[in-house]
């Protein structure tokens, strides 16, 4: 959340839209009259508390889920900020009693947050956790325990327990960390106001521990909780805003581990439980980036794949106006300063982890969940019983001080205070701020990680100001129902129709543990059945200070027998049922359960990585320049566009050697392979000599007829200015023996950054031409310089043939890879050429010229392609080709209705070029920058636009005006999708990769059978770190082999069936010796692997 320094917000009432009882629809919202539910969670701000003093005013309350008086019907808890808390017993048919006050559980005049129900001291009663913060006086701060005598009234007993934390607590996660059969617990706690400043964030700060704000790890002693926290490895500072903890066996090994949301500046832990009494923070390792102000969380197996996957949310909104109301400048430079200063890549958005065993790959943009807003309650479960994991988020901010026409107004009311010494009452502040009254989201499972918005069609539409929300079977038939607590109107009680309005089938699991975990909190539960293999953790805390229903409830969609249910116990024990029934509640003891041994399967891979065996010592070093300073416009730098890799055999010794650029004053490096499989640098001082350019491509090919492999590099980057000598491409000739020699002279005079360098006998005449790619004329992005053909004369001259061959045709866009290859089966080499915001260029070899073609199927392929490579995918003889676009997860969205376009032109008439890059959002064309990026770039917008709403909903003919736009250069990608482009002889169709394929830009794409079944598999490998903040680091690719059933269908190999863990980012990669992958990373150490298949 935030912005630290804005004094508050005052009371309104939050806007709801009444639903009818609608049973046609998968949830009815029951009305309080036929509940008895009327808790309302009142907040009213006043000088003395309100958001100046305490800034989680309005983060609402909780709820939780428990059966109080074992009686089988769940009963519900609210806690409230500036009430009472709230105790309903169930009666059945959605009708409940309230007795907290003489049940004794009231907690009135206190700020109560998060609550959960547990077995806390093991005696088969359901106890009452509740989580206390903002009064400054720690004694009002003491969290309570409120211990169930067993006759509906309970007993307050934190300190006998030691419970009674008094940090300013958000949460309370009950679970057993250490298998000894009792429940220890995790009570999150959060800083205050002064340290969520940027200006008080620092990797100093870390070190800063005052108890009020810190973690707590407390271990059940026989019944008393001890703070182990510091010896479990809990971190705890100042910087701390923690305000989700969930639990699960995130890296399967049967041990709970902790997922730690934390607000503003300090990124979220992720703690790795050891097995031995400690904990591991290890969320860099396994994670790219996440969520900036992380505030809600959960974890559930999303994909089916026996992981268990994260969901964290934030705060950026859906639409196009609110997005723009909240945003300010990108500031590139405060996030590379948080991140050199220790913080983790952060971004203010909804996060789908999706785990792949060793590492995560954040999808959420590709799933369409990452923005709801300012969102407080994530669930994941099935809501409506189809075997998929649902999402539901609860949503709403009484008061937005993140608006930035407000932060623009305080700023002036503090400038005006200060010239005239009278300060503004805070009360007349709190006015100007505007409420975020938004609708809460639920989300359908699609499968394929893919989810649609479903909350009106769910009967979950109206806007309201919800936060806590737990999912609770409440009239035992079978299906999740809903609860959510508002801030200034009466919980939301949704009836769950699922029995009424799909045919989808279930099983109930109630889970009865030994000892003093009766619930059997910990347990795994798996079942089979047909297509599904589901898995749930039975943790109850989940979300944003809730708990959830205990028992266990598996949608099973129209599956009617289930062929296997297996409970691993929390001690490890087993209990599995066998060919099941359908639509029934199943009773499980762990008494009865049988011990089994603990078998650890080993995990056949396809390669092994070699790296350091090899002893190939290149690590690329990226030169620090930041694009974004001299082109504040850019969707992403241009600098960072190597290194490519060329491999052959250069010394005839019958082993493949290898070159790999460098960067901008990094020489490149060629590598000897010897016979006992390590890597000689050679020729270092050639290489030398022309470190001052950046290697974007590179080939092996014999230039001069003499059989032996020479060497072209081509130069690019966008670091320099176009003068003559700064971008100029090398040809180093082989002397013999794989010593090279710098013969540039041989090449014509040509200076422009380039991109790929293509080789192919384009004229017919038997030696070996060139094709280099234009990539881009630095500063004026999108502008790219003529590609060029170099014809060879056979004796390694090179002249320039452009004109002669491509004519006209010579400007083809920024290109970033081409191939050489006869498309149309005429006999004559024809050249296709991809780039960005370039269609799939076809150029035809007619009589020796380069004519463009549009084959049948390849309409709107324009795309923002990186490479290509040709591969015979269905073994029909005729040449296929694999296509590495920029992918699907990111904001950006192109179709063929609604295409990524940008538009081109001097609009100020100041002498430079300004790109604008649009987008659709809501069926409507908008520049994709904030007011402020927009007007640092065309300053004449400030006074066109005042204020932020003026423009928050213009679209791009409105901002820069349809004269203006029908001058510009106009630029459009249709598809992101990295496709097979499928030769059908007669034309070519797009087939776009499994969905894993578009997590990220691909950059290479290498053919190779992993199998040894004879049908050719693809490797892809990418990633892109170098972007707006707004659009954040592509990292999700870790290495992806995608197997050929013969027919070019191609299907996902598991992550850590591989054998890759990447987390760089790819620019190439490349077989050696037909079994070694070379993988070259920018700013990053070049990778090996073998091959471990036995053909």
């Amino acid at each position: 959340m935030r912005f630290t320094y804005i004094i508050g917000v005052i009371g309104a009432l939050a806007l709801t839209s009444c639903l009818k009882d609608n049973p046609a629809q998968l949830f009815s919202k029951m009305s309080s009259a036929d509940t008895g539910i009327k808790f309302k969670n009142l907040v009213m701000e006043t000088d003395d508390l309100n958001i100046l003093t305490y800034g989680y005013i309005y983060n609402g309350g909780g709820v939780a889920v428990g059966d109080i008086n074992n009686d089988g019907l769940m009963d519900l808890y609210f806690t409230g900020s500036m009430v009472g808390s709230r105790l309903y017993v169930n009666k059945g048919n959605f009708e409940f009693e309230e007795i907290a006050e003489k049940a004794g559980v009231f907690a009135e005049g206190l700020w109560n947050t998060g609550t959960s129900m547990a077995d806390v001291n093991g005696d088969g009663l359901v106890d009452i956790y509740v989580c206390r913060s903002a009064a400054k006086d720690a004694s009002k701060r003491k969290n309570l325990l409120f211990i169930n005598n067993g006759d509906l009234t309970f007993t307050e007993k934190a300190t006998e327990y030691g419970l009674d934390d008094m940090g300013y607590s958000t949460e309370a996660n009950f679970f057993d960390y250490d298998r000894d059969g009792d429940l220890d617990v995790f009570v999150l706690n959060h800083s205050v106001q002064p340290y969520s400043s940027f200006r008080n964030t620092s990797k100093e700060q870390r070190s800063k521990y005052i108890p009020e704000y810190a973690d707590r790890l407390y271990r059940n002693d026989n019944g008393k909780f001890t703070d182990i926290s510091s010896e479990a490895g809990i971190i705890s500072s100042v910087l701390g805003f923690g305000l989700s903890v969930s639990i699960g066996d995130i890296n399967n090994d049967d041990w709970p581990d902790m997922y730690i949301s934390n607000d503003f500046h300090e990124h979220d832990f992720l703690y790795l439980n050891n097995g031995d009494g400690t904990f591991t923070e290890s969320l860099k390792k396994y994670m790219g980036h996440t969520s900036y102000f992380s505030m809600g969380s959960d974890v559930a197996d999303i994909n089916g794949d026996g992981k268990l996957d994260i969901v964290t949310l934030d705060m950026l909104p859906e639409g196009n106006f609110r997005q723009k109301m909240v945003s300010g400048p990108d500031n590139y430079d405060k996030y590379e300063f948080l991140v050199e200063s220790d913080f983790h890549h952060q971004y203010m958005r909804n996060m789908l982890h999706i785990n792949n065993g060793n590492s995560f790959s954040e999808v959420g943009q590709l799933s369409g969940i990452h923005a709801t807003d300012w969102s407080w309650a994530p669930l994941l479960t099935d809501f409506d019983n189809d075997g998929l994991t649902d999402l539901f988020v609860t949503n709403g901010l009484k008061r937005d001080y993140t608006n930035m026409d407000f932060m623009n107004f305080a700023v002036q009311k503090r400038l005006e205070e200060m010239d005239s010494g009278v300060d503004m009452a805070i009360k007349d502040l709190l006015q100007e701020i505007p409420s975020s009254i938004e609708e809460n989201y639920a989300y359908k499972n699609l499968g394929h990680l893919q989810f649609e918005k479903e909350t009106t069609a769910w009967g979950l539409g109206g806007k309201s100001l919800s936060s806590g929300a737990a999912y609770v079977d409440l009239d035992n038939d079978g299906d999740y129902d809903l609860v959510v607590n508002n801030m200034d109107e009466e919980a939301f009680i949704y009836r769950n129709n699922t029995e009424k309005v799909t045919q989808n089938n279930h099983l109930k699991v109630q889970l009865k543990g030994k000892g003093k975990n009766t619930l059997a909190i910990g347990s795994k539960v798996i079942l089979k059945a047909d297509t599904l293999n589901l898995q749930h953790e039975l943790y109850t805390s989940r979300g944003f200070q809730s708990s959830v229903d205990p028992s266990i409830i598996f949608g099973l969609g129209t599956i009617d027998t289930i062929a296997e249910l297996k409970v691993i116990w929390p001690d490890g024990s087993i209990t599995q049922k066998n060919n099941l029934a359908v639509n029934q509640t199943l009773h499980l003891d762990q008494t009865e359960a049988t011990v089994q041994e603990n078998t650890v399967e080993e995990i056949a891979t396809l390669f092994t990585e070699i790296t350091q065996d090899s002893l190939v010592a290149f690590n690329h070093k990226e030169n620090k320049y930041i694009d974004f300073e001299r082109e504040v416009l850019l969707p992403h730098m241009l600098s960072t566009q190597g290194p490519k890799l060329a491999v052959q055999d250069v010394n005839g010794d019958g082993l493949e050697d290898i070159y790999i650029g460098g960067a901008k004053d990094q020489a490149g490096a060629l590598f000897i392979q010897t016979p006992n499989g390590s890597y000689l640098s050679k020729n270092e001082a050639v290489f030398e000599g022309d470190s001052k350019f950046e290697d974007i491509g590179a080939v092996f090919f014999d230039a001069n007829g003499d059989s032996l492999p020479d060497l072209y590099v081509v130069s690019g980057g966008n670091e320099y200015d176009t003068l003559p000598g700064n971008y100029t491409d090398r040809l180093y000739i082989n002397l013999g023996n794989g010593r090279f020699e710098n013969q540039s002279t041989l090449l014509p005079k040509l200076s422009f950054s380039g991109s790929c360098a293509v080789v192919g006998d384009v004229d017919g005449d038997g030696d070996q031409d060139l094709f280099i790619g234009g990539r881009l004329e630095p500063g004026r992005y999108p502008l790219a310089p003529k590609s060029q053909i170099l014809l060879n004369d056979g004796k390694g001259n090179f002249s320039d043939g452009t004109d002669a061959i491509l004519g006209e045709n010579s400007n083809l866009g920024m290109i970033n890879d081409a191939v050489f290859t006869d498309f149309n089966a005429d006999g004559s080499l024809d050249l296709i050429a991809v780039g960005e915001f370039t269609p799939v260029i076809f150029l035809a070899n007619k009589n020796g010229k380069l004519v463009p073609e549009t084959p049948e199927g390849l309409q709107n392929s324009d795309g923002w392609w990186n490479s290509i490579t040709p591969i015979d995918i269905d073994n029909d003889g005729d040449m296929d080709y694999a296509l590495g676009n920029f992918g699907q997860n990111s904001q950006l969205k192109a179709s063929d209705t609604e295409p990524v376009t940008l538009y081109a032109d001097d609009f100020d008439d100041n002498g430079s070029l300004d790109p604008i890059l649009c987008c659709y959002l809501g069926g409507k064309n908008h520049p994709v920058y904030s007011k402020d990026d927009i007007g640092s770039q065309l300053a004449y917008l400030k006074s066109k636009y005042v204020n932020f709403a003026d423009y928050a909903s213009q679209t791009v003919s409105e901002v820069l005006g349809e004269d203006n736009l029908a001058r510009a250069q106009k630029f459009e990608a249709h598809t992101f999708k990295t496709s097979i482009l499928r030769n059908n002889g007669n034309g070519f169709s797009f087939e776009p990769l499994p969905i894993e394929a578009q997590f990220a830009p691909i950059y290479a794409i290498v053919p190779f059978d992993v199998e040894g079944d004879g049908d050719t598999d693809l490797m892809l490998f990418g990633n892109f770190f170098e972007t707006r903040v707004k659009f954040g680091r592509y990292d999700a690719n870790h290495g992806l082999v995608l197997t050929n059933d013969g027919n070019g269908h191609f299907t996902t190999v598991e992550q850590s069936k591989t054998g890759m863990n990447i987390t760089g980012q790819v620019r190439d990669a490349k077989l050696l010796n037909g079994s070694t992958l070379l993988v070259a990373q920018n700013n990053g150490p070049l990778l090996l692997y073998k091959n471990n298949s036995t053909n």
